[in-house]
Formats: structure tokens, sequence, C-alpha cells
């Protein structure tokens, strides 16, 4: 049992606060030290490629310090906004994976699930863009891959641009994610050898999970040239397990004059309640298995001209076991009592459920198998002179993301009763129960296969890039210092295939006994509790379903006649709905200048604009049901779709260099997200036999969504490292995305009259307006070893992130952005020397809308405040060898969810395990 329920967050809160600005302060006091030490500003380095090119014999191993200085000169340096994480070593990111390092930037946020950090939101949005060493790189039919998948082992750095130029590409309203990986001539010269090994231990998961990483670079001079040639490669798994009690989808039910629907059971006085569609006790359980390789060639054929020939790929493997026990609440056939309300009336509390041919209930087991591949290819030529710089590169990158899914469902044998209390004190803040009275759920003969059902996926993609980039020297002192010119081409090929289907195995007209059902024999108990609440019950395991998965679909033929041919082939077949192929093509071309000039002080930037025509089409299924005069076949027609959308996106920055650590940061920038393949397919489902009509369709006429920003930020720079930032932005978006049901004309559909058209719609524009602070520095005025001491604060508010919806703005919250809190925070302390450093970090981030639910948006999920802190131990006894110790989630942080801005009802708890971690890292 779950016992962690007892930690007083506030006291934690307010303790880490003063502990933060604390450590503010000091930051401040170093900032104001350095000032007054010298008259004379220390010399500001370059790139990181140019600090690297000093100390060639630190390049794998730079520590806490130079992990600091380095984001900091990039920052710096930038001509956009942008901040970064840089590996401190060879494999060694300041965290686990790509999101949990981002969780530490200005600005960022993250959610964890499955024991890693998973998605990222930059200033308040979602729709980010992914590049590899700037090359733009997708997965499968995504806008961009996921950054789970790639292992930390393999990185450089992370760079988090928040404004963009004209010489990036177009994509990501929220910003562009860019990991940087090593490259031969980044390393000493000679042969280079180094790697990582590590476990990590889930104190739910009970297991350790492994990791490790190799690299091995060789630079070298030869008679035509320097030369360079690299090998990295990782393998991690990751394995987790997760519990948690929830409920999902509070409306009220349907069908107020049905006498079948429940709401006909109920008075008057309730017959606008508000009840999930379920509550359900689970878990999560599985491992992620991610292999990756980087392989690198370098060819420096003089101080003009060099190439670059690199080859990649990113792997994932992921088995995810999911198993509930599940009431669903206002289930059609069903009669309510014992309803009790909260204190507005309207709100369900508890209900009782009855159905006498048995109530919808019952355990879900499932597994599902995910195999990511993506492989990526580039190549690059530069060439410079004294006035002029030219950089050529080919991309080819392919990818595939497959899943398969199998489920069981049971339910109990005659139960015709329920009662689920959707606010109980199972836990410190209300979760759901569920109590199915005096039903012995140990007893297996209790239970039986109400139906079984496995669903496949396919995605694939090709992706073909080529751009070519002029830069010519115009002056060293007038106003125009360069001009930028270059052109892009992009093509891709994506597909999707989708396949579902299930059976409903029958003996003697009742539901097949349990017992009966392929790998039966290998069912056991499994348990979901969260502090004093939660259950046991049997189910098949999901890797058991997959390992019998001939056995069953050969049951499924004997048991469901009427099923028999769907469950005749291996995999089901596809579902014209979700099945597509699509080409786009992307032509863009920019131009862009740099300026300077004095206003008593220096001023320079740039000015420039991108011109972007991006052309297509895609291919789907338009069907409706037959008639007796076909035999009720499916008709069906195939679907085309066209799009061309050309984008215009200028962008405008200046940097004022009040002195030499002094800076303000002005940025105007533009950008554009494309709508998916998915969401454009020309899919029309028109179920003819509703009254009234009914359609379910895809959008090809879907707009792409705009951005403009506004950005400025104000930068103090001081010592190795340290900085002081005031960030404030204004973006506006429009575009955003909404799915609805709403009353049409069906003529497009081939139907005479009106119905209703179910399809993703373009919603109103989006206004996100916030500031940005961060603090970091070492200490080193500070006496004797407390110089080696350093800390690092930043927070981000997000003022306004508010979403124009198509409905009335009539209850809290209407139109708040999903995914969007208005605080992060984060807090570090660390102690760094070459032989020893350790580092506590502290994150923070305030409650925030999960979504929308259309039905009744009054009520949409939303995720309460969650904290987290981390601690790292690092040894270096020899100069080849370094060993850490850390610890993840220590406070044993769950995370806790509710329905409605106003907590209008408890959503539930899942639970995030604390891991404690050891690893060693090798160099030579």
């Amino acid at each position: 049992m779950n016992t962690r329920v007892g930690i007083d967050f506030r006291s934690v809160a307010r303790t880490l606060a003063l502990a933060t600005v604390s450590a503010g302060a000091l930051v401040a006091s170093q900032a104001m030290a350095q000032d007054t030490s010298s008259d004379t500003p220390q010399e500001q380095t370059g790139t990181v490629a140019e600090s690297v090119q000093e100390t060639p014999t630190d390049i794998l191993v730079v520590g806490i310090r130079g992990s600091i200085d380095a984001a900091a000169d990039m920052k710096r340096d930038a001509k956009q906004i942008v901040d970064s994480v840089v590996s401190e070593d060879v494999g060694k990111l300041p965290d686990n994976n790509v999101p949990e390092a981002l969780s530490r930037v200005t600005g960022v946020q993250i959610d964890r699930a499955r024991g890693q950090g998973q998605s990222v939101t930059i200033r308040g949005l979602s729709e980010i863009q992914t590049t590899i060493n700037g090359n733009q790189t997708n997965l499968g039919e995504g806008r961009s891959m996921n950054l789970a998948d790639i292992p930390a082992e393999l990185l450089k750095s992370v760079d988090v641009y928040k404004t963009r130029s004209a010489d990036q590409v177009e994509g990501g309203i929220a910003g562009t994610v860019n990991i940087q990986l090593r490259r031969p001539l980044d390393l000493k010269k000679g042969l280079t050898l180094a790697g990582s090994v590590r476990g990590v231990y889930d104190d739910i998961a009970e297991k350790v999970s492994p990791y490790a990483s190799i690299l091995v670079g060789s630079r070298f001079e030869t008679g035509i040239g320097e030369m360079g040639f690299l090998v990295n490669a990782s393998w991690t798994k990751t394995n987790y397990l997760e519990t948690y009690i929830e409920s999902e989808s509070p409306s009220v039910p349907c069908c107020g004059g049905d006498a079948n629907s429940p709401l006909a059971s109920l008075p008057a006085n309730l017959r606008d309640v508000v009840i999930p569609y379920r509550a359900y006790y689970g878990t999560e359980s599985g491992y992620s298995e991610r292999p990756s390789i980087n392989i690198v060639g370098q060819w420096r054929a003089s101080d003009n001209l060099d190439f670059v020939l690199e080859g990649g790929y990113l792997g994932s493997r992921e088995r995810r076991s999911i198993d509930r026990m599940y009431v669903q609440a206002r289930e059609y056939g069903s009669t309510l009592s014992n309803v009790v309300v909260g204190d507005d009336g309207r709100t369900i509390k508890s209900l009782t459920e009855n159905n006498p041919n048995g109530v919808p209930a019952g355990f879900e087991s499932m597994l599902n198998a995910f195999d990511n591949d993506l492989y990526t290819s580039n190549f690059e030529a530069h060439w410079r002179s004294e006035r002029a710089q030219i950089n050529a590169s080919v991309q080819y990158n392919w990818s595939d993301a497959n899943d398969y899914n199998v489920q069981q469902i049971l339910r109990l044998r005659n139960q015709t009763s329920v009662n689920v209390d959707f606010d109980s004190d199972d836990y410190p803040r209300g979760v759901p129960r569920i109590d199915f009275g005096a039903t012995d759920l140990n007893n297996i003969a209790n239970y039986g296969v109400d139906r079984f059902q496995d669903r496949v996926g396919k995605s694939h993609n090709k992706e073909l890039a080529g751009q070519v980039d002029l830069t010519l020297k115009l002056s060293d002192a007038s106003f125009l210092r360069s001009l930028q010119v270059g052109t892009r081409f992009n093509k891709r090929d994506t597909s999707r295939y989708y396949g579902y289907r299930d059976g409903f195995p029958r003996i003697g007209g009742q539901m097949a006994p349990l017992s009966s059902f392929p790998g039966a024999d290998q069912a056991s108990q499994i348990s979901a509790t969260i502090g004093d609440g939660g259950a046991s019950w049997f189910r098949v395991p999901g890797t058991v379903l997959l390992d019998n998965i001939d056995a069953i679909r050969s049951y499924i033929q004997t048991n469901d006649p009427g099923n028999a041919a769907r469950f005749a082939s291996e995999l089901p077949l596809g579902d014209l709905g979700q099945t597509w192929d699509s080409v786009e093509n992307v032509f863009a071309t920019y131009a862009q200048v740099n300026y300077a000039f004095d206003l008593g002080f220096p001023v320079d930037g740039l000015v420039g604009v991108r011109y972007s025509n991006t052309w297509g089409e895609i291919e789907s299924y338009d069907y409706r049901p037959g008639n007796a005069a076909n035999g009720n076949q499916d008709i069906i027609q195939r679907s085309y779709g066209r799009g061309n959308y050309v984008d215009v996106l200028p962008t405008a920055t200046a940097i004022l260099h009040f002195t030499p650590k002094v800076q303000l940061r002005l940025s105007y920038s533009t950008n554009v997200q494309r709508p998916s393949f998915y969401d454009t397919r020309p899919f029309a489902f028109v179920e003819t036999r509703a009254n009234p009509v009914i359609v379910f369709a895809g959008n090809p006429d879907l707009k792409a969504q705009d951005e403009q920003s506004f950005n400025a930020s104000l930068e103090h720079y001081f010592g190795r490292g340290g900085l002081i930032t005031l960030a404030g932005y204004y973006k506006k978006v429009t575009g955003f995305l909404y799915y609805s049901r709403e009353e049409e004309s069906l003529a497009p559909y081939g139907q005479p009259g009106v119905g209703f058209v179910e399809q993703l719609r373009n919603a109103g524009d989006g206004t996100f307006a916030g500031v940005e602070f961060a603090a970091q520095s070492f200490f080193d005025f500070l006496p004797g070893f407390w110089h080696n001491f350093g800390a690092s604060v930043n927070a981000s508010y997000v003022g306004k992130a508010r979403v124009e919806y198509p409905y009335p703005e009539d209850f809290p919250g209407a139109f708040d952005s999903p995914n969007t809190s208005k605080w992060t925070a984060n807090a570090a302390l660390y102690y760094d020397t070459p032989t020893f450093s350790a580092r506590v970090a502290y994150n923070y981030r305030s409650s925030y809308r999960m979504g929308v639910w259309q039905e009744t948006p009054e009520y949409s999920p939303y995720q309460d405040a969650t904290q987290r802190l981390d601690a790292a131990i690092n040894v270096t006894p020899y100069k080849f060898l370094t060993l850490s110790l850390e610890g993840g989630n220590l406070l044993g942080s769950d995370v806790y969810r509710y329905h409605g801005q106003g907590e209008l009802l408890p959503l539930g708890v899942r639970t995030l395990g604390r891991t404690v971690q050891a690893s060693a890292r090798f160099r030579f």
C-alpha cells in the first residue's frame, strides 16, 4: 500500500522558497562584487566551440561550473532568445532525459509519466518543433519527435529557442528544441574513449533500470587536412509502475425522455446532475527500451573548407501493461438510487447503480506494444573566405512508428448493483471509491469474459530536405554588417494504417467463463491501492494475452461466429477512416541583414523575412452504411484532399549593449504551425441510420496556426557563467483547434437537408503574456572552499493564457489555455571542484488545465500543483573515472487532479516513484 500521503507541501514550499530567496541574494551579491572589483570588464568568451578549441582536453568533462558557463555564453551570444542545457560529462545531462533537463529551463514546463519526463510546454504552448543539429526531425506522421526517446547519453547540449530568426526552419509556435550531438572535431586530438553505466532503482516498480553508453572518437592530421571519426552509442531501459484512482468525463446522462436512460430513475430536481462516465482503480507498468547510435565523419580540408557526413538511429521499444477495475456510472439501461450531490446541487457525490442484466462494471487488462525506428542522415559542406561563407546540406530521414494493442474485458457474473463514491476520504483529498458489496473478487469463478479486442497502427515517414545558405560580409563599421540569404526544399511522404476489431465470446448464451479463455491458467491477481483506497482483482496479464494471440483468435472464431471472419487474419483489417497517404512539399527562401550602430552604446541585431510555400495532397476514404439492396455492405469511395499554405514570416531583433556586461535584447518574430496529417485527412463516415444524420469527418480545410511574438530580455552577465535576466513576452496565436459537433448542411457529404457534423475545427485566437526571471552564479567572492558553491534560481509567470473557444465564457476558467501553468519555479544549490561536486535541485509547477472536455467544458480536467526535489553527488577519484549517486522525487510527490477550475469534483491521484541511481563514467 502506498503510504506517502503525509507530506506538508506548503511547509516544504515555504522552506524551499526561503532557501531560494537566500540563494538569489547571494547571486546578486556576486554580481555586485564582480561589477565593483574592476573597472575593466572581463573579456567575454565567444561560442562554446571557441571555448572548446582553447581547452580541447576538457571537452568531455566540464563539470557543473563549465556546463553553466557554456550555457550562459550561448545565451549571451545568440541573436534569438534562447536557453541551453549543456552536458557536464559524456553521458551526463543534469537529468535523466531531455524533458527532465528542460524542466530546469526558464519558461519550460513538463509532465512526468511512466518513470520519466514526457511532454514539454514552452511559454504556455505545447506545439514545439524538434531539430537535431539544427535540422528538422520528425517521427512517423507527427510534426515533431518524442523528446523522451532521445537518450541523454548521446547529447552535447539542448537548446530551447523561444524566438526564431529568418534562417531557421519555420514550425513550432511554442518554440524549437534543438538537440546538439557530439562531433569528432570537438574532441581533443588523438583517440578518445569514453562511456557510462548507470542503474536507476524505482521504489514503486521495485526494479533497477539499466543505462549504458560508449563513445569512440579519433581526430588526426593527414596529408589532405584534418579528419575525425566518432561513434556514439547508447542503450537504456526504463522500468516503471504507477498506480492511480481516477474518474473521467463528467456530464449529464443522455436521453432524458427515454425510459431506459438513467435520468428516468431520478426525481425532477436531479435531472441535470453531472456524473462521470466512469471511475476506476488502475496500474500502468512496463518498460521503455531505447537503443541508439550516431556515426559521424568530419574532414577539414583547409581553413576555408570542411565537410560533415553523419548518420544516426533512434529506437524505442515500449511494452505498457494497463490494468483497471472500473464502473461506468451513467450507462444506458441502468437505474440510479441513493444519489447524493454536492453543495452546488448539481455535481454528483455518490450513488448506487442498478441493472438487472448486470451493472456496466468490469476489469480491463491490456498490453500496448510500441515500436519506433527513426533513421537520420546528414551531409554538410562549409566554405568560407574573408568576406563570404556558403553552407550547403542535404538530409534524408525515414521512420516507422508501430503499435499493437491487445485487451481483455472481464465482468462479474450476476452483479446487479454497485456503489460509487466519487469524493471519498480514502486519500487526504477526495478520490473515487468503488464497492461491489458482498461479491468475492478473490473467487475466479465470479469472472466472465465480456469482450476481447485488438488494434494495430502503423505510420511511415520519408523525408528529403536540402538547403543552401550564403553569408556576405558587407562591412566592419557601417550600418549593414552582413547579408544572409538562403533557400530550402523539403518533401515528406507519410502514410498511416489503422485497424481494430472486437469479439464477444459466448457459451450457452452467457459470457464465456474466464477459466476457458486461452492463457487463463496464468491468470493472477493485481492490486491497485493508494492510501486507504483501492482493490485487488483477477485478470489475465496483457503479456500473456499477447503470447496467446493465435489461440485467442481461434477461440473468438469458435465462440463468436458473427465476428469469426474479422479474426481470421493475423492483424485487424484497416479502419478506412483512419487510414491515409499524404505527400507534402515545402519551398522556403529567406533574406536577413545583420546591422550595427552606436547610440552612445553599441546596438546590433538583424532584420529578415522568410517566405514559405507548402503544398500537397492526401488520400483517404468516405463511406456510409449500405442497405438491403447491396446486402447491407458499406458504400466506400476513395477521397482526395489538396492544400496550399503560403506564409510570409518577418523577424527583427535589436541588442542594446549598455555595458560589456549588461544588454537589452528586443525581438519581434513570427511563426506558423501546420495542422497534422491526421486532422486534415479527407475522411467522412456518414451515419445515415441516425436521425438526424451524423457525419464524423476529418477536415482538409483546417487553417495553419500563425504566431506573432514580441519579446524583451534584460541580461546582466558577470564572472564565469554568472547572469541575472528579466524577460517579458506577448504572443498572439490564431486558429486554435477545437473538436465539436455542429448542425450543418449535409450537401458536401452527398445527403439532403441538415444534420450534425463532428470534426476538428479552427476556434478563436489565443493570447499569451508573461515574465521570466533567472539568476545564477558561483560564489567566487567567498573565502576558502565556500567559493566552490553556486546557486541558480528562476521563475516564470504566465499572466495571460487565453484561448477564445466557441462557447460562452460563463464559468471560471472557460478560456484557460490547456497545459499552461501560471507559475513555474526552479532553485538549485551546487558545489563543484575537479574531484567532488554536488547538486540539490527543486522544481515547482502550479496547477493547469489538462484539456477541454467539450460536453461540459466547466468540468474540464485540471492537474494540481506539483513539486519535485532531486539531489546528486559526483566523486572523481581518478581523472579518467567519475562515480555518481543521485536521488529523484525525494519528496515522494504524487500527482493529484480534479474536474473544473474550482475543484468541482475530484478526478483522482496517480503515484510517481522515488528513484535512487548509481553511475560510473569513464574517459581516456
